[in-house]
């Protein structure tokens, strides 16, 4: 297992591994990687236009993202992480981290690896101050390896999300990144 960061030539394969993760969230019981339910599918040529977009945005402008590949091989995409800029001018300063690993890949290091990697990124961007996150409540594998890499929570929404029938607490965390 490596990681690198996902290139322009990587979008696709990225869009097709977001897929399968939505269709694998929730599908032993409640959601634990994404607020879409199981009947609403996942529009991968919006999501392509999109991300290719985000993809080529600066980090000095509103709406960029930047992403990184957990692979098992050269081809085989097994999980991401992606940082985001907001959509403020008076937020610039922090960004929003979301990842997933395939099931079959879990407890084995990916998460780390990718966290790692992407962390040593923020951390030399001076613009980037601090790294954001949600995470559902039930998710205690993410939160207890998000604390181990220094997250702290600052806050939590009840009820944030309803999915098939599940009700969703999400847990807001923060880990300073750089800056003054």
């Amino acid at each position: 297992m490596f990681v690198r960061p996902l290139e322009f030539d990587d979008l696709r394969r990225y869009i097709a591994h977001f897929a399968e993760c939505n269709a694998e969230s929730g599908a032993d019981g409640a959601p634990h990687f994404h607020v879409y339910g199981r009947s609403e599918p996942y529009d991968q040529r919006a999501a392509l236009l999109r991300e290719r977009g985000r993809w080529s945005t600066p980090l000095d402008a509103a709406g960029w993202r930047r992403a990184w590949g957990l692979l098992l091989d050269e081809d085989r995409l097994i999980g991401h992480l992606y940082l985001e800029g907001g959509t403020l001018p008076a937020e610039m300063h922090r960004a929003r981290l979301g990842m997933g690993v395939r099931r079959e890949h879990y407890g084995r290091g990916g998460g780390r690896l990718l966290l790692a990697a992407a962390l040593a990124w923020a951390r030399a961007e001076p613009l980037l101050e601090w790294i954001d996150l949600g995470v559902f409540e039930e998710n205690a594998t993410a939160r207890a390896l998000y604390a181990a890499i220094g997250f702290t929570e600052c806050g939590r929404t009840p009820d944030r999300y309803r999915v098939d029938g599940h009700r969703i607490d999400e847990i807001e965390m923060t880990l300073p990144v750089g800056g003054p």
